[in-house]
């Protein structure tokens, strides 16, 4: 600290001293130190080390011998920051390689030129780029189809505005395309970073996460429209039950001959017209009783390829392909029947010059084509497959060489009232109701279009174990009466005074009652006779149709019990397990209700 070196350290400046230097010199021997000199190395702002010369002789003062000892010493601290700049500098490159190694996602770094100096090893994806193949390539060179010049047109906007640029790319590939996300940002000395991300996996989720929104959407306001139509179909129904059962009375009170008696069939038709636009808009809203059987789609198909043909006309070449070992289905017939009948006049309403129209049956499950689109209701998972072994689904296919559709008329294509058809031409009600019936019994549907190559519908209805028997054909007689006690339960007055009128007609008794309360009561009463047939309305204020049964039969347990309804939404929940349950859907005829009545006591 006292000695030469101690005084270049502290003054930053070269130095001489002649004699002993200091104490230290003093203990290497009298001979050591005659005369010393010293320059420092500089570093910065302050002195790294001291570079010092020292002679055995005299010597004077050599001011010559400082300045080449203060270059010498300028050299030494250049040299030592050159090397502390190179090893801050692989330690800088080491730790931006692991950075960059270190990133989950491609990471490509491009020099000035846009050549690739550096990129990592990502997980493997659909860019198929080896880690090390792309080095010193142009990224336009490097990677796959148009995503190279995006890329590159990329970064010079990132250079330019110094911001990060985002952009998606679709990448072809083996299994579809890929969808690739990319972000270019300016970086150190004119180079920038490019990120790669394969992001078909999220786009797929988000897909799947829009469809089942949507989905819940339809269903919502389905659930809406189904409220409002199950309200107005329950009293509308009862109201069309009275016009039709007494529009057939009067028919048969007028000779064939009547002035009347065509009047009065117009009445009846408007009747039987109304009563079909509200079994319509019930299919439509899920909310229409539905008389589940098993049943063979291909007999059904082939039992109405006759009617079908003359319904589409001469002009249209119908073909019809049965599979072979479909199994069964559970399924209303006459509503399958209508799916099959709404989507074969769609097919010809989109032929009106003519064309091709096949009906096809088949094993399969949904999915299978990328071009299809799917509707499946929000409540119901994709996943869910029926308990039958093979193919999980039977599949009714209907295609037709039409017009086809746009992606805007798929968006809309089942929803209510919605038609593309000229004013007067449609209601706007076929496909919805479609998709009603098929959604309500487990099912659904794919539609595959392309404007100006036709449109196939295919219907994924659930297979099942059990196996169809098929009725034999029999002309019933007209219905017979009976001399059996009838209980008759039903709110509404009109509908009840009809009912009451016709069983009567038919040499029953009849007891009726307006509501359940009523009606408990009247089986309560002393001295009341065993009724042998309980009908009742299944929806009533107060005590439903259900619960009156089962209180009616803890009083009458040899009874039978024949429902009625024009639309029964909660009343019966887990009703297909009760195997006795017997409906009569409103409105019905009077020969109907005679039947069913007969048939049912016929039973015991």
């Amino acid at each position: 600290e006292h000695g030469l070196v101690g005084e270049v350290l502290r003054s930053g400046e070269p130095a001489f001293r002649a004699g002993v230097v200091d104490s230290a010199d003093a203990a290497r021997g009298p001979s050591w130190g005659r005369a010393a000199c010293a320059a420092p190395i500089p570093c910065g702002d302050g002195v790294a080390g001291v570079i010092e010369l020292r002679s055995r002789a005299p010597q004077r003062r050599d001011e010559q011998l400082l300045l080449v000892l203060a270059s010498i010493g300028g050299q030494i601290a250049q040299s030592v920051a050159r090397r502390r700049a190179e090893r801050e500098s692989a330690r800088a490159a080491g730790e931006l390689r692991a950075l960059v190694r270190a990133i989950p996602d491609h990471c490509f770094r491009l020099d000035a030129e846009l050549r690739i100096v550096d990129c990592n090893e990502p997980r493997p994806s659909a860019l198929r780029v080896a880690p090390e193949a792309p080095l010193g390539k142009r990224v336009a060179e490097a990677l796959p189809g148009e995503l190279g010049e995006q890329l590159e047109r990329a970064v010079q906007e990132a250079r330019e505005t110094g911001a990060v640029v985002a952009l998606e790319h679709a990448v072809p590939s083996e299994g579809g395309e890929r969808h690739v996300e990319a972000r270019t940002m300016p970086f150190l000395e004119g180079h920038a970073l490019v990120l790669l991300r394969d992001i078909t996996e999220r786009r797929r989720a988000e897909e799947a996460l829009r469809q089942r929104e949507e989905r819940s959407r339809e269903s919502q306001k389905m659930e809406a429209l189904g409220r409002l139509a199950g309200g107005i179909a329950h009293d509308f129904n009862n109201m069309l039950m009275v016009m039709l059962g007494y529009g057939e009375l009067i028919l048969r009170r007028l000779g064939p001959e009547s002035a009347l008696r065509r009047d009065a069939l117009q009445v009846t038709k408007a009747g039987e017209r109304a009563a079909a636009l509200t079994r319509q808009l019930l299919a439509m809203s899920r909310r229409k009783v539905l008389q589940r059987e098993v049943l063979d789609l291909n007999a059904v198909v082939l039992d109405m390829q006759t009617m079908l043909q003359r319904l589409i006309g001469e002009n249209i070449d119908l073909q019809t392909n049965v599979g072979r070992d479909l199994g069964s289905i559970k399924f209303d017939k006459s509503q399958l029947e209508q799916v099959l009948l709404n989507l074969v006049v769609n097919a010809r309403d989109a032929m009106p010059g003519g064309g091709k129209l096949v009906v096809e049956t088949s094993l399969g499950e949904p999915g299978q084509s990328p071009a299809a689109r799917s509707f499946v209701p929000a409540e119901q998972d994709e996943g869910d497959a029926p308990a039958a072994a093979g193919p999980p689904y039977v599949v009714l296919s209907v295609t037709d060489s039409g017009d086809g559709m746009d992606h805007d008329t798929l968006a809309h294509l089942f929803e209510p009232f919605f038609t593309t058809k000229a004013r007067g031409k449609g209601t706007g009600l076929g496909l919805a109701t479609v998709y009603g019936i098929v959604s309500q019994s487990g099912g659904l549907i794919e539609v595959e279009s392309e404007v100006g190559r036709g449109t196939t519908f295919r219907i994924y209805l659930p297979r099942v174990e059990d196996r169809s028997e098929a009725a034999p054909a029999r002309t019933r007689p007209p219905p017979a009466g009976g001399d059996e006690t009838v209980l008759v339960v039903e709110d509404d007055d009109a509908v009840r005074k009809l009912i009451v009128e016709v069983l009567e007609r038919r040499g029953y008794g009849v007891l009726s009652a307006a509501t359940g309360e009523e009606a408990l009561a009247t089986l309560a009463s002393d001295g009341e006779e065993a009724i042998d047939l309980l009908l009742t309305d299944l929806v009533m204020p107060g005590m439903n149709g259900r619960e009156l049964a089962e209180r009616a039969l803890a009083i009458h347990p040899r009874a039978r019990v024949l429902y009625m309804s024009g639309y029964a939404e909660d009343v019966l929940a887990g009703a297909e397990a009760d195997r006795e349950l017997v409906l009569l859907q409103k409105p019905f005829t009077p020969d109907t209700l005679a039947q069913r009545v007969r048939d049912l006591l016929d039973r015991r």
